[in-house]
């Protein structure tokens, strides 16, 4: 099956600590919903696999570690986590992704205050991602007990 990408609008901002993934209260109607867990399901039922890809800022390339279900089309999302990086995508709500970005490589980023941003969630393309390849693992094992956790409640 070919998955057809949409065009970001909804990035939910995450903060991974503590084991546990928190989602930033972005105020927007759309947010409240559930989309977040029914694209948790789907990633879940297809298998979590992650990926690493590069998004460029001036002359640095940053890392970006990328999770989503099997089958993700991972290299044909890189272009939205570039516009992303570029600021250049009209979202719903800020992500903030840019200024992490710049954070991260020392620059002064254009919102000083990210609240503890560290991942960031597209429920409508069911991708998450972040700037570590040690968030990722976390990530990673943060949802495998989310899906356990689930798994127990049927």
């Amino acid at each position: 099956m070919v998955r057809q990408l949409k065009r970001p609008w909804l990035i939910q901002r995450c903060e991974l600590g503590e084991g546990q993934l928190k989602y930033d209260y972005k105020g927007s109607s759309e947010f409240e919903v559930g989309d977040q867990a029914k694209s948790l399901k789907r990633i879940f039922a297809e298998g979590i696999y992650f990926e690493s890809l590069r998004v460029d800022v001036g002359c640095w390339s940053v890392g970006v570690f990328v999770l989503a279900g099997k089958g993700f089309p991972f290299a044909e999302y890189q272009p939205y986590l570039q516009q992303l990086a570029n600021d250049e995508l009209n979202l719903q709500e800020l992500s903030y992704f840019d200024s992490a970005i710049k954070a991260r490589l020392g620059m002064h980023p254009r919102f000083i205050h990210i609240r503890g941003t560290n991942v960031w969630f597209d429920f409508q393309n069911d991708v998450l991602w972040t700037l570590t390849e040690d968030k990722q693992r976390v990530l990673v094992s943060v949802l495998e007990g989310i899906k356990n956790k689930w798994a127990e409640k049927k």
